[in-house]
């Protein structure tokens, strides 16, 4: 289990029993060497129509053939899938290109008694390196990075002040300079009620995109939020009852794409839909609909030119996990990676 929901599940634990809490990602177990092999095409069929012209890598997360989640990158017509990173130990998690496609961010943990770290490599998983000096009991972690529009920063979510086998101190967002290390806080508090997951930069580069799970007697929580790069101007998108995760801003800054039911915390139940919304919170839009009880969707991630959101379609039952392509109307839904079990977090490269 990744410290997130480590630490979830123990605020939780003191705050209130929380049910459908599970591990890294809640990605469904599986043995050792079920995630693809090197070079090998998990698709057969022509690229989707959305993506087709695509020539960046897409990256994702999967079952390493090591044991722990780990990354790969494969061409959206499925051929030269491969795992990269294979030299850093432990689990490689949570991808995320620079918007000129030259470097590649991720989270790596040793074991789940470790810290999780920022690390960046080169965009083919060459040359990676620990840009985050997160060191205990002081510092708790550093996870879901994201980078700046100007390539120069990262967003990471940020937890302070280590107690084994208790909750850290603090939880929130930071943003790290990875030439240097050094960081400065944009949201900070206490670890009960709540922890934020995965933040997204504006285009512009003057605010943040994230959710946040907040707990209590009413049960497990979740909405989108942005707040300015300086910490100030907070404002809450969705409503708790929603049920909102998974977000990511469009690049052309009007919109916001996010899943309902998150996979992370509702594993085998949840009505998951894809829907839109303004950074005001005003003009929400249902992209998909799935139902109660029909297929899931999570992860979404806006392609580099707009056009369409890469996500992941599972079932009620959380497997298989596959890659699908939605356009930006909703109207096109189309499969791109759907010969393995698992794909999770697709994020496609610019190449512009």
């Amino acid at each position: 289990m990744r410290p997130a929901s480590r630490w979830l599940a123990l605020v939780a634990t003191a705050v209130v029993l929380v049910t459908g809490c599970g591990g890294a990602d809640n990605q469904p177990s599986t043995s050792a060497g079920s995630g693809p092999t090197s070079a090998a095409p998990t698709s057969t069929a022509a690229p989707p129509w959305l993506i087709a012209g695509a020539t960046g890598w897409l990256a994702y997360q999967s079952i390493s053939s090591r044991g722990p989640d780990g990354l790969y990158l494969v061409r959206v017509d499925g051929s030269d899938d491969h795992e990269i990173l294979t030299d850093v130990p432990g689990k490689r998690l949570h991808p995320d290109f620079s918007p000129d496609g030259s470097k590649l961010a991720f989270d790596q943990q040793t074991s789940d008694a470790d810290v999780e770290q920022i690390y960046v490599a080169d965009a083919d998983g060459s040359r990676p390196h620990q840009v985050s000096r997160c060191q205990p009991p002081k510092c708790a972690g550093r996870w879901d990075p994201a980078w700046s529009p100007d390539g120069r920063q990262l967003g990471a979510v940020s937890s302070t002040g280590l107690h084994p086998g208790l909750p850290p101190d603090r939880l929130g967002i930071t943003i790290i300079d990875p030439a240097t290390g050094t960081e400065r806080s944009v949201v900070d508090h206490d670890a009960p009620p709540g922890q934020e997951h995965f933040p997204r930069w504006s285009p512009d580069g003057r605010r943040l995109l994230f959710w946040r799970e907040r707990f209590g007697s009413g049960g497990t929580k979740m909405a989108v939020f942005v707040v300015n790069v300086d910490g100030s101007g907070l404002r809450q998108v969705t409503k708790w009852n929603l049920l909102a995760g998974d977000a990511d801003w469009s690049p052309d800054g009007r919109v916001i794409v996010f899943a309902t039911y998150p996979l992370g915390n509702f594993q085998v139940a949840g009505h998951s839909e894809l829907y839109t919304i303004r950074p005001d919170g005003k003009g929400l839009r249902r992209l998909t609909n799935n139902g109660p009880d029909g297929p899931r969707a999570a992860h979404p991630r806006w392609t580099p030119d707009g056009k369409a959101i890469l996500y992941i379609r599972t079932t009620q039952k959380g497997t298989p996990r596959h890659i699908y392509v939605l356009s930006a109307d909703g109207k096109q839904d189309t499969p791109v990676l759907t010969a393995n079990r698992v794909y999770t977090h697709p994020t496609l490269q610019s190449t512009s």
